[in-house]
């Protein structure tokens, strides 16, 4: 069963502009950490918060954490690994032109719960 509604949850270890950009350009939902109002929420939390929500939630982050609690805990929600290290908001904005249509299509069309993207620049 794929999913009918994806939304974006963009980590707090990433600018919370992403999610703005997500939505304007790319016009998919999402919504930032801050905006969700989670900025001192624990991982776990939030993994949960996300498994709980009626629409299919891809949290986003650089935080290995959640792919960790993903291992141990399969289901929902799904999650849009950047595996970027450190870099520019110029950079970041370059990365998700380049991969993150990609990754959407990989999380909208099939039932993929991790997709990694990788600094390849």
């Amino acid at each position: 069963m794929l999913p009918d509604k994806l939304e974006f949850w963009v980590d707090m270890n990433l600018p919370s502009c992403l999610a703005d950009w997500i939505n304007i350009e790319l016009k998919v939902s999402a919504k930032s950490f801050i905006e969700l109002g989670y900025q001192t929420t624990s991982d776990l939390e939030i993994f949960r918060n996300a498994a709980n929500n009626p629409n299919v939630i891809v949290i986003t982050t650089k935080d290995y954490d959640f792919v960790d609690i993903k291992n141990r805990q399969p289901g929902k929600p799904r999650i849009l690994y950047l595996n970027i290290g450190n870099v520019s908001n110029k950079t970041l904005r370059r990365i998700f032109d380049l991969y993150f249509l990609d990754a959407f299509k990989i999380l909208s069309e099939t039932n993929q719960l991790l997709v990694e993207i990788k600094n390849e620049l």
